[in-house]
């Protein structure tokens, strides 16, 4: 069970939200169950028309205005900033300065309403007094009846201590699946009205949904560890959905920036690879004039005033920060060139060969999970590289299933608290070092021969990732196992084709290993002059 706490400015506007259609028309009979004073039925707004959100909505949006309309407090939005408001160039250094002061009785109405945000170095509109909470199940919970959503809903209010402190709140339920919890944090409590603050309602409402899951018998969240990738927000996904994008571009750009990363040996392979993507970025730097942080957009995602929408390497995933990556490229050994024509291709034996080498990786990889010959950690980020470079040679920028299994896996690949591992390990290592000869061949065809040594990579690739999934599970990391598992699933298995390409890279590798004896040079035998000191 997850609850998210928000806040806004506009009372009837939520309200509208919640009893309509919804974005998609995805509510489906909206109704109330649950209030601040135990009659959720009172509080139902009447029908006003034979159609399902036909509703009269009147006195609900007066009950939950009231309190704060009598306090003095605005019941539509106020402006995004106060640049057009009076008296704002003297109000705004005012803020600058002032910190948490509250505005003398002279100043404008609107000062109280907005505060100095240091780091975008703005006058920003402060937290508004509508508290809302969206509640919502694991799919796989089943679902609940409105008497026990109005017990969950008392709980979670009592939880943030919003009921206990008089202030007039509602559950409404329109799926069957969660609720939305809304208040206005204006109370009476005492014979005055004040503004009311709930502390830590985050902290409080997880804590509180966890005890409601081991009493319902809920499926249980872990911990936070912080380790999910920061997902698109509502208004993204609405940008996305108006410019036709098929996904938003916060997300496109995460996978874009991650595959580079695999894909490079350093600053400048990994610049060369985003200018390749067409993604724009823009770096940071420290007094030294080294660099400390980058900043990326896609060239062709832009905001109104035409310029591109820029993320930082933490927003778009823990493991993309610039220091993280220094760290992931100083962890790979310098992989060795593949063999190319006159014409700067790659050759197809040099093909095969880069997909039988890293098979190898992989499988010697999942042995040592097996065997505990060495920490799974780094293994689990690497295999990570292993799939983005694959999903970029098969499939470049087009979504199939081996990028549907590099997304699914993100998670699989993280360490709570640490994000990537202490240390690397040798297979953690190698598979680094087979993700950029992977990256070097460039476009893999998948007919013919390579076709038989991709699809013994992929069977490899979905053992490793098992082993992984197995080894997230037993250390009480449910999220990262499950992400395993649908990575797993994605995977495009062809176990027909890998089996018959098992003899056949067995007598590849003896090959292979032939050749590499030949082609190095013999070297003369030592001869012993007098006086000198005996080979051992």
């Amino acid at each position: 069970m997850i609850g998210k706490a928000l806040s806004g400015w506009r009372p009837a506007g939520l309200i509208a939200y919640l009893m309509g259609p919804g974005a998609h028309e995805e509510h489906r009979n909206p109704r109330i169950v649950a209030s601040w004073d135990g009659s959720p039925g009172l509080h139902q707004p009447p029908k006003a028309g034979p159609g399902e959100f036909d509703f009269d909505l009147r006195a609900l949006i007066g009950s939950m205005s009231e309190l704060p309309k009598e306090f003095g407090l605005p019941l539509d939005n106020p402006a995004a900033s106060p640049d057009d408001l009076p008296g704002a160039e003297e109000w705004t250094q005012w803020l600058r300065a002032s910190g948490k002061k509250r505005p003398p009785a002279h100043a404008p109405e609107w000062v109280k309403y907005y505060r100095w945000d240091p780091k975008a170095e703005a006058v920003v509109l402060k937290p508004g007094y509508v508290w809302h909470c969206p509640v919502r199940l694991h799919p796989d919970d089943p679902s609940l009846s409105d008497e026990q959503w109005e017990r969950i809903a008392q709980r979670l209010m009592e939880a943030t201590g919003i009921h206990q402190s008089g202030c007039r709140w509602v559950a409404v339920r329109h799926a069957d699946d969660h609720i939305h919890l809304m208040a206005t944090l204006v109370t009476d409590k005492g014979g005055s009205l004040r503004r009311f603050y709930p502390r830590n309602d985050w902290y409080r409402l997880r804590k509180a949904c966890r005890e409601l899951e081991r009493e319902l018998g809920l499926v249980p969240t872990p911990e936070a560890d912080w380790t999910a990738t920061r997902r698109p927000t509502r208004q993204e996904i609405g940008k996305a959905d108006r410019h036709g994008r098929a996904e938003p571009a916060r997300s496109e750009l995460r996978r874009l920036v991650a595959q580079a990363a695999a894909a490079a040996s350093g600053p400048e392979d990994f610049f060369a690879r985003l200018r390749e993507f067409q993604v724009v970025w823009r770096p940071s730097y420290a007094a030294d004039g080294t660099i400390r942080g980058c900043a990326y957009a896609l060239a062709d995602d832009r905001n109104a005033e035409g310029e591109p929408v820029p993320f930082s390497g933490g927003k778009l995933g823990r493991d993309l920060t610039w220091p993280k990556l220094m760290q992931r490229w100083a962890s790979a050994p310098a992989a060795e060139p593949v063999e190319r024509t006159a014409d700067g291709r790659c050759t197809a034996p040099a093909r095969l060969d880069v997909l039988d080498e890293a098979a190898e990786v992989v499988n010697d990889a999942a042995e040592r999970i097996r065997s505990g010959g060495e920490d799974p950690a780094g293994i689990a980020h690497a295999t990570a590289e292993v799939l983005g470079a694959l999903a970029l040679g098969t499939e470049y920028r087009d979504r199939g299933p081996m990028t549907t299994a590099f997304d699914q896996y993100d998670r699989a690949s993280r360490i709570p608290g640490r994000i990537l591992a202490r240390d690397h390990g040798l297979s953690g290592r190698e598979l680094r070092a087979a993700s950029r000869r992977i990256a070097a061949v460039g476009g893999i065809s998948g007919r013919g021969q390579e076709k038989l040594a991709l699809a013994a990579l992929i069977l490899a690739l979905a053992g490793l990732i098992a082993e992984i999934r197995a080894w997230q599970q037993q250390a009480g990391r449910p999220h990262h196992a499950a992400a395993a598992q649908r990575a797993v699933a994605a995977l495009p298995v062809d176990r027909a084709a890998a089996n018959y390409a098992g003899a056949r890279s067995a007598t590849r590798a003896r090959r292979r290993t032939e050749r590499t004896a030949a082609a190095r040079p013999v070297r003369p035998a030592r001869r012993h002059h007098p006086g000198a000191r005996p080979p051992r």
